[in-house]
């Protein structure tokens, strides 16, 4: 944090608090004691009222603009800032923590909005994210990084990445850049990153890429050649799936039975595969028949695995 910042958010956390003295601050901020001091001081020239009284205390609150958020939108914006997305840990937890001090030092009236809960749910464990600040600066400053990186199946490999962006996709942060190991943009989850060093090297971003085009046809995360399916869902997945949009390459036809034929153009079939397999008996690929033949073997395995069960476990 520069220290424009960081007097700007000291601001911001005196105004929201009461009381806060210079060991509370230096932990908020991430500096020691000593820059708190010189920070007070830089402060109080700037003719800006602020005194001591078993804490630091501001004077008034009429130096800084109001904000032109109503209530409902400031309590809208907190309950945002709150969600699991930003727990402790995951990224940019620190910017999400500052712009929540600032909204409510505004000390404009917040509406409570707390029957509404934005259930962003993110299924990585804290201690998976040590290395979140340093891949944050690397991607803000656009410099090279070597990882240590954990395939899905189980392989650790070290790759010089140049990293473009991070994305909250499918309950979890993951990493864009461009990978020198497989010469081609690749996409790692922060949770399985279990070292970074920065590099000096800096990389300029691409034109034509853009985060959005990314994973434009992608059903989740992963991409690859693009496949067409063709699905028919009963029962109550044929409510779920008509309700509901997906993906923005689909087709839904409703038949007279009640049931529906949904229709995707995918990159990479794997996840879209995963989650039909998730509406069990309810679901059935029509196409492309190497995924009828896929899901078939799939299935057969699973049955073998069950069909093992002796009668105490039946």
């Amino acid at each position: 944090m520069r220290k424009t910042e960081r007097l700007l958010y000291i601001l911001s956390l005196l105004r929201t608090h009461r009381r806060l003295r210079a060991a509370d601050l230096a932990r908020k901020c991430e500096v020691t004691e000593r820059t708190i001091y010189r920070d007070i001081i830089s402060i109080s020239a700037a003719n800006i009222p602020i005194y001591f009284d078993g804490g630091y205390k501001l004077l008034h609150n009429e130096f800084l603009p109001p904000s032109n958020l109503s209530p409902d939108e400031t309590g809208f914006l907190l309950s945002l800032l709150s969600s699991p997305m930003f727990d402790k840990g995951k990224p940019f937890r620190d910017t999400a923590s500052r712009i929540a001090e600032k909204l409510k030092a505004a000390g404009k009236e917040i509406s409570d909005i707390s029957s509404i809960d934005i259930g962003v749910v993110s299924t990585e464990r804290i201690e998976n994210h040590k290395h979140t600040s340093l891949i944050e600066k690397a991607v803000r400053g656009k410099k090279n990084i070597v990882i240590s990186y954990e395939s899905l199946k189980g392989e650790k490999t070290e790759r010089k990445i140049s990293p473009y962006a991070m994305a909250f996709r499918k309950h979890a942060w993951y990493l864009v850049g461009y990978c020198y190991l497989r010469q081609d943009i690749r996409t790692f989850r922060l949770g399985r990153i279990h070292d970074v060093s920065l590099s000096r090297e800096k990389f300029e971003i691409p034109d034509d890429f853009s985060i959005e085009r990314y994973f434009n046809a992608s059903w989740g995360v992963y991409r690859g050649k693009l496949t067409k399916f063709k699905v028919r869902f009963t029962g109550e997945a044929a409510v779920i799936v008509k309700t509901s949009r997906h993906q923005q390459y689909e087709e839904i036809e409703e038949a007279d039975d009640g049931s529906v034929i949904y229709k995707a153009v995918v990159a990479g079939r794997f996840e879209f595969i995963r989650w039909a397999l998730g509406f069990g008996s309810q679901a059935e690929i029509l196409e492309p028949a190497s995924a009828r033949q896929e899901v078939a073997e799939i299935l057969e395995a699973a049955l073998g695995r069950y069909g093992e069960m002796g009668p105490a476990e039946k």
